[in-house]
């Protein structure tokens, strides 16, 4: 069901109202979402109504999850009203996951369900006309090969440990797609530079980045030129950027800028932000990029982010990545 958009969407924050409400909205949102889980579907679609009420610029994700779980709680008129929305004004296009969802089975014998996928079929081949076919066809079948192992991970963790064998037998699967992708895009970035948008789509785009994102840093040390030159063409979303340029930040030795990039000890099952620059103002680089902010980000795992307290944790937290990375390299 859920539509993360955590590659496409940009989510722009504090566009609207006051910090408070959208610590608020945040908080809602969260909430919600474990009540989803909890499979208490009328309490979960109540709350994210109540949160839908503190913001006017409401993601296309929060919408569309809205309208799954309303479906899944049998209000078939919120769920029509949020899909419509998302089809009619954000020009939502994913025809293959809205037709697919089966959280969104209770609307297929209802007579909108027709209108709806037609709006959204119009919005995709709207959005494809210009698209080169065979260059997209490609992309699909790489972001197929990099996505559907990595959604492995979390279900092989929890059910074989971390440090399973089942565990070393999916990185080594990742690893080697990896480098099989790797192959692939350089060839198409070699020869032809970054697609712009309108050739290859937001999948296609996100497919590019994804690729780099998971490459060696010498494959990012070379193309890092290009995805800025892209990033500033708006060819390659400022959020996704943020991601890559944090990673090879930390590659290079040096403190992250967005504060992206999280890691999980081994004696913790909470995450923690490696090393960052600029903890203060780091929320204001993130809405620049068409980030939300730190305690937005992680809300999802209950934490509370604070400044102060990051910055007397950072020395040991800098001490414990360099005795890591030391031990990686031995």
């Amino acid at each position: 069901m859920k539509y993360f958009f955590t590659l496409t969407f940009i989510y722009i924050a504090f566009k609207f109202g006051s910090a408070q409400n959208q610590n608020s909205y945040s908080q809602l949102i969260n909430k919600g979402w474990q009540l989803c889980l909890n499979k208490d579907y009328k309490a979960s679609a109540d709350v994210y109504e109540k949160a839908f009420k503190l913001k006017n610029d409401i993601p296309l994700s929060h919408r569309y999850n809205a309208a799954c779980i309303h479906a899944l709680a049998g209000h078939k008129d919120r769920a029509f009203h949020h899909l419509f929305f998302i089809g009619h004004t954000l020009k939502w296009s994913d025809y293959n996951h809205l037709i697919n969802d089966s959280d969104l089975r209770l609307l297929h014998q209802d007579k909108r369900w027709e209108e709806l996928t037609k709006l959204i079929l119009k919005n995709k081949n709207e959005e494809e006309v210009h698209f080169d076919k065979d260059l997209v066809r490609i992309l699909d079948q790489i972001y197929f090969d990099d996505q559907s192992t990595r959604n492995s991970i979390k279900s092989t963790e929890k059910q074989f440990g971390r440090d399973s064998k089942e565990m070393d037998a999916l990185w080594k699967d990742i690893l080697k797609r990896d480098s099989i992708n790797l192959i692939k895009v350089s060839h198409i970035l070699d020869a032809q530079g970054w697609p712009p948008k309108d050739k290859i789509g937001k999948r296609g785009t996100s497919t590019l980045f994804l690729v780099i994102q998971h490459a060696d840093q010498e494959a990012q040390e070379k193309y890092l030129p290009l995805m800025t030159k892209a990033m500033n063409n708006g060819h390659l979303p400022k959020r996704q950027y943020a991601m890559f340029y944090d990673r090879l930040m930390l590659r290079r030795g040096k403190r992250q800028v967005y504060g992206t990039q999280l890691a999980i000890s081994k004696d913790s099952e909470k995450p923690y932000v490696l090393p960052l620059d600029e903890p203060k103002t780091v929320d204001k680089r993130r809405i620049e990029m068409g980030l939300n902010t730190m305690q937005e980000n992680l809300n999802r795992w209950n934490l509370i982010w604070d400044a102060e307290e990051y910055i007397k944790r950072l020395p040991k937290i800098e001490a414990k990545e360099k005795a890591l990375n030391a031990k990686k390299h031995n």
